[in-house]
C-alpha cells in the first residue's frame, strides 16, 4: 500500500545518495602502495582533479525478498560537499545536504525532516550511502578493496571495485551495509554502476549513473533549503 510505496522512494532516495561518497572518493590524495587497485585509484584522482561539481540522472533498482522495486531521478552534486537529489515517480521526494543538515523533502506529505548529522550519524549512513571521503585515501581508510578488475559495461571498459565497510572506521556503514562494488569510467574517474547489498543480505540495490556531465557552474540557489508554501519542517 501507500507505506510500502514511501518505503521504496525513501529507499531509492537513499540509493541515488550513495554516488556522492563515490565521487567524493575520487579526489586526489597521497596514495601509497602499488598494487592494481591503488594505481587505478591514483589515476581517477589524477583525471577527476578540478573537479567542481556533477550532474547525473540516476536509474535505481531494488530486490527485497521476491520483489523489485525502481525509480529514476537526477543528482546534483558540488565539491564543497553539497548535494540535490530529484526523485520522481509516483510519489516525489528531494534530498538535500548542506553540512551538516540532511533535509529529506516528501512532497507527497508536503514535509521536510531535518537532521544534524553530527548528532545523528544512522542518517547519513541510511540515506546518503558512504559518508562524503574527501580523498583516495579515505576510502581505502573506510573500506577494504576485496577486489579490483578491468572490464566491460554495455560494451565500454570500466573498473571494477568490490569495496566492504571496516567496521572499526566506519560503524554506521558498516551496520547498514555488507558490500559496495563500484564501476568507474577510467577516461572521466567517474562512476557509472554501483550495486549495494545490505548486510543482512535481505535486499541488493543497483544504481546507474547515465548522462554524467561536469558542471563547474552549478548555482548556489539549488542547494539551497528553500520549500514551497505549506510545507511543514520537521527538525529530527
Amino acid at each position: 500500500g501507500m507505506q510500502m510505496k514511501r518505503e521504496a522512494t525513501l529507499r531509492g532516495i537513499r540509493l541515488a545518495g550513495c554516488v556522492i561518497g563515490c565521487l567524493l572518493a575520487t579526489y586526489g590524495g597521497p596514495v601509497e602502495a602499488a598494487d592494481p587497485a591503488t594505481a587505478a585509484l591514483k589515476q581517477i584522482s589524477k583525471v577527476t582533479e578540478g573537479l567542481r561539481g556533477v550532474v547525473a540522472e540516476v536509474e535505481y533498482s531494488e530486490i527485497v525478498g521476491d520483489r523489485a522495486l525502481g525509480g529514476s531521478g537526477k543528482l546534483y552534486f558540488h565539491d564543497a560537499g553539497l548535494m540535490r537529489i530529484e526523485i520522481g515517480g509516483d510519489e516525489p521526494g528531494t534530498v538535500l545536504f548542506r553540512p551538516p543538515l540532511l533535509y529529506i523533502h516528501r512532497h507527497a506529505d508536503r514535509v521536510v525532516e531535518i537532521y544534524d548529522v553530527t548528532s545523528n550519524p544512522h542518517r547519513l549512513a541510511q540515506y546518503v550511502g558512504f559518508g562524503f571521503t574527501p580523498t583516495g585515501t579515505a576510502l581505502k581508510r573506510q573500506f577494504e578493496v576485496d577486489l579490483f578488475q578491468e572490464t566491460t559495461l554495455d560494451g565500454k571498459p570500466v573498473q571494477s571495485f568490490l569495496l566492504v565497510p571496516k567496521p572499526k572506521k566506519a560503524k554506521a556503514m558498516a551496520e547498514a551495509v555488507g558490500g559496495l562494488q563500484l564501476w568507474v569510467d577510467p577516461q572521466s574517474g567517474l562512476p557509472v554502476q554501483q550495486r549495494i547489498v545490505h548486510a543482512q543480505g535481505l535486499s541488493e540495490l543497483r544504481v546507474r549513473y547515465l548522462d554524467v556531465t561536469r558542471e563547474d557552474e552549478l548555482p548556489d540557489s539549488l542547494f539551497q533549503p528553500e520549500w514551497p508554501a505549506g510545507v511543514e519542517t520537521v527538525r529530527k
